[in-house]
């Protein structure tokens, strides 16, 4: 009772919420519970509650079914789902104020029974069961007097009541009888008041059954064994809505409410009534709003119709509709306002289809047995004439129509009807202007330099951003919300109306302030069953950013270096590595150091990622990235981890072991890298292990993925870029395009989420080494092509070395002779058919000999020469004996 007070704050439409976010007694998955019950100025309970409200000595009593026992008697077998509509992007989101809550339509008569209604629509020749009621129910009574209304309902809601329910819903209607004929009875004994003097507000089909022993007041029998009430703690609101949200609701169709606002308001027009209103006083609130909660405000009582005569149920039943001057002179408008609308939105109408439009909602009306057409023949004769062709981009004159009978009303909670966190965030809000009154989207532009105290304001909008996300309440435009930075400037849209009101106060079902809420937020988020360390460590950073509460940050922390012992697997690896270190670099900076949790957390980090290497090496299921991801995670803060008192020793035995259990190509290209790193590798092996798989017939076509996994490497050790651009360049010297070109794109993907760490040393490394200018690009060639031509000349150098063998001194005075005399040795050359080639190599030992100069005859090839002079070293008798025969 003391919420309806709030009504008079409200803008109509609006709804009557019911929340409960953690239920007792009933099945996990409802979680959590919402009940909406929606209220028009044309609902029979609005009239009443404003009746009740602005007439001295009026007592208002609600006797229907608690919200808790709604979900009592709710079937399990009942489809949740609503139904289906058709709403362009502008009407979908009005449409969808009420969520998913459950809607309670008060007083609804629509039948079940599916064969039924089909029937009863048939015959009526109708679309919707919503036009059938409009167009025989409610339409003709509302000019009856009050025997004949409460004959025709009665015998409606009987009838639906037996024919139109399914068992569960008939009985759900026979427990609220029972339920709701306790509650009078129990009303009118408390505060004495005689049935004569008290009206009874209810749906028909309540009124017109005696099945129940508590019907009727002839007797007092009460219902005594009634369900109790779970444990389950209810939270009660005003939370806007609008027509659309009720059609989409209840599933009447489009414009159906609008129209029946329209034909109440002709109604009213037409017999001069005048509804009862609750009247807001003029008095300024705080939050910018109009209107006061205390008090009553008298409404206006309805007055008599001008006319006396009155329908009654037997010209009800037996006389059909009549269309009246003013109905003929309404469907007039309605065809010129359809052609206007129609010519704005680029559609070819002219008076001549107005007039089509008139003459065919007539035909229309006749063709289904009625005299006056309903707002629904006169859409489908405007969609009949207007839409001859459908082009995309174009309203279609359905929607037009819909908008022009009424459209949609979205409703607005005043200030003092608020929960007391909204109330707080207009009250924080109203230095930029924003109030309850506010319907639109505001763009604030913040210079905290010249007007710091946006900066508040600046913090409850990141706060109300981070909480409701995918709505329109904070959206940031410019700025940045992020650790260390503190900005100058700020734009933003703020719209807090329709929607994004309607999402705030679901806030305040959790709190009394924003912060409250959040920081519950943030410790539900951490410490779920389902939790992980990652979500544990946004926590945090969330906490770091939003709020200043230590205790909450150190108890977040903790919750973190927790679950991070309890990780199984490095699979949210990357994630932790990358908020780790946002959070180490930023306390870094500030005069109180790292927090004790953070140091905790790098430690066990480092011990943990260590020992996960060989498995996760092993495993086939851990990508190379997040292999990646734990290698820098224990490099980048290894001095950290060693300072906190862990040993290198357990990082460079999990390496050792992780050796021997894989053969990734990808993996062991990043552990050749890390070898490296840890001196268990030197630069030359690895250039072995590259060139031995570059080499390779077979292995050639792995060679990519070798070099991605080594790539990788750079994302935490940017020392690895000059052997990188060396292996990258040898790939694609030596490997073909059927190769290079499908691993082109696996290679940009994986350096891609690297591309911050990796490319920049990459292309550093590589412009370093180009020419600067494009001419001399003609004669360049890469560093490791002139290292590899220094490197073959030293080989073959080597390999000369080792191939000559040591003279004995017969050989070195042998040898002596024949390059003092080469014209012996050539003749002898030229009989045997060999052509005389001398080595200069030779020639210069023999010059350091003491020996003649050789004579410039060419150089033999190296192969002859070292064939040459072992020959003579293996045979020493031979050239002692040729020796003594030239000499002596």
């Amino acid at each position: 009772l003391p919420l309806v007070e709030h009504l008079r704050d409200c803008t109509l439409p609006v709804a009557l919420q019911a929340f409960a976010g953690q239920p007792v007694g009933f099945p996990a998955e409802w979680a959590p519970l919402s009940v909406v019950a929606p209220l028009t100025e044309l609902a029979a309970e609005y009239q009443a509650i404003a009746y009740a409200l602005s007439t001295e000595g009026v007592t208002l009593e609600f006797v229907d079914r608690s919200v808790d026992h709604v979900f009592q008697w709710r079937d399990p077998q009942e489809d949740p789902d609503a139904p289906e509509h058709d709403l362009d992007e502008e009407d979908e989101e009005a449409a969808r104020l009420h969520g998913d809550a459950l809607g309670i339509e008060l007083g609804g008569v629509t039948p079940s029974f599916a064969e039924f209604r089909e029937f009863l629509l048939a015959n009526a020749r109708m679309s919707h069961f919503s036009e059938w009621i409009a167009l025989y129910v409610e339409g003709p009574t509302l000019a009856a007097d009050t025997v004949a209304y409460r004959e025709v309902l009665c015998m409606i809601g009987s009838l639906f009541r037996r024919l139109g329910s399914t068992p569960h819903r008939r009985e759900e209607i026979r427990r609220r009888d029972r339920y709701m004929w306790t509650r009078i009875k129990e009303a009118l004994a408390r505060h004495e008041v005689a049935p004569e003097d008290a009206v009874f507000v209810c749906g028909a089909a309540h009124i017109v059954d005696d099945d129940v022993p508590e019907w009727g007041l002839s007797s007092d029998a009460r219902w005594t064994d009634a369900p109790p009430r779970s444990e389950t703690r209810w939270q009660y609101g005003f939370i806007p809505s609008s027509y659309g949200a009720i059609e989409m609701q209840f599933g009447h169709p489009r414009g159906a409410v609008a129209m029946a606002e329209a034909e109440w308001t002709k109604a009213l027009k037409r017999q001069r009534l005048t509804p009862y209103s609750l009247v807001r006083k003029k008095t300024k609130k705080a939050g910018g709003s109009k209107g006061s909660s205390k008090g009553g405000a008298k409404g206006k009582r309805a007055r008599r119709p001008a006319t006396p005569e009155q329908l009654n149920l037997r010209s009800i039943l037996r006389d059909s509709p009549t269309l009246t001057e003013a109905d003929q002179d309404e469907l007039i408008g309605w065809c010129a306002s359809i052609v206007a609308s129609a010519r704005k939105n680029r559609y070819l109408a002219s008076t001549a289809d107005a007039i089509a439009i008139y003459e065919t909602s007539v035909l229309l009306a006749r063709l289904r047995a009625r005299n006056r057409p309903s707002p629904y023949d006169f859409i489908d004769a405007a969609e009949t004439c207007l839409e001859k062709t459908r082009v995309p981009g174009r309203r279609d004159i359905r929607q037009l129509c819909h908008r022009m009978l009424g459209g949609d009303r979205v409703g607005q909670v005043g200030y003092d009807s608020l929960p007391p966190l909204v109330q707080d965030v207009y009250d924080r809000l109203a230095v930029i202007g924003m109030t309850a009154q506010t319907r639109t989207v505001k763009r604030v532009l913040m210079d905290f330099d010249a007007r710091p105290e946006l900066r508040p304001v600046s913090r409850l909008l990141w706060r109300l951003h981070w909480m409701l996300p995918g709505t329109r309440v904070a959206r940031p435009i410019m700025g940045e919300l992020a650790l260390g930075v503190t900005p100058r400037q700020e734009s933003w849209d703020v719209r807090i109306s329709g929607p994004e009101q309607q999402a705030v106060i679901q806030l305040a079902f959790q709190g009394v302030s924003v912060e409250q809420v959040l920081e519950r937020r943030l410790h539900e988020r951490a410490f779920d069953k389902e939790a992980r360390t990652i979500h544990a460590l946004e926590a945090a950073e969330s906490c770091a950013l939003l709020l200043d509460s230590a205790r909450l940050f150190e108890t977040l922390g903790d919750r973190a270096v927790a679950l991070l012992r309890l990780e199984a697997g490095p699979d949210d690896a990357p994630e932790i590595f990358e908020r780790v270190r946002r959070l180490v670099h930023h306390f870094r900076a500030r005069p109180e150091g790292l927090p004790a949790w953070l140091e905790r957390f790098v430690a066990t980090g480092y011990a943990h990622y260590a020992t996960l290497l060989p498995t996760a090496f092993a495993d086939r299921g851990t990508s190379p990235a997040q292999l990646s991801a734990m290698l820098s995670f224990v490099f980048t803060l290894e001095s950290l981890a060693l300072a906190m008192g862990c040993q290198r020793s357990q990082l460079l035995i999990a390496v050792e072991r992780a050796g021997a259990g894989t053969s990734d190509p990808e993996k062991l290209g990043l552990l050749w890298a890390t070898e490296w790193l840890l001196m268990l590798r030197d630069e030359a092996a690895v250039r072995r292990s590259f060139g031995a798989i570059l080499t390779h017939a077979l292995g050639r076509a792995t060679y990519p993925r070798y070099l991605s996994g080594f790539m990788q490497a750079m994302a935490f050790a940017p020392r690895v870029a000059p052997l990188a651009v060396e292996l990258l360049g040898r790939a694609f010297e030596a490997l073909p395009d059927s190769v290079l070109l499908p691993w082109m794109p696996g290679l940009l993907s994986t350096l891609g989420p690297l591309r911050g760490d990796v490319m920049p040393g990459l292309l550093k490394e590589l412009t370093r080494d180009l020419p600067r200018a494009y001419p001399a690009l003609e004669g360049w060639d890469a560093p490791w092509m002139k290292q590899d031509d220094a490197t073959a000349k030293d080989a073959a150098s080597d390999r000369t070395r080792r191939a000559a063998p040591s003279r004995s001194p017969d050989a070195e005075a042998t040898h002596r002779l024949l390059r003092a005399r080469p014209g012996a040795v050539e003749a002898h050359a030229r009989g045997l058919g060999i052509e005389a080639r001398w080595s200069e190599s030779t020639g210069a030992e023999a010059s350091g000999s003491g020996s003649e100069p050789p004579a410039p005859n060419g150089s033999p090839s190296e192969p002859h020469e070292a064939s040459r002079l072992t020959l003579v070293s293996d045979h020493p008798a031979a050239a002692a004996a040729w020796a003594e025969a030239l000499v002596g």
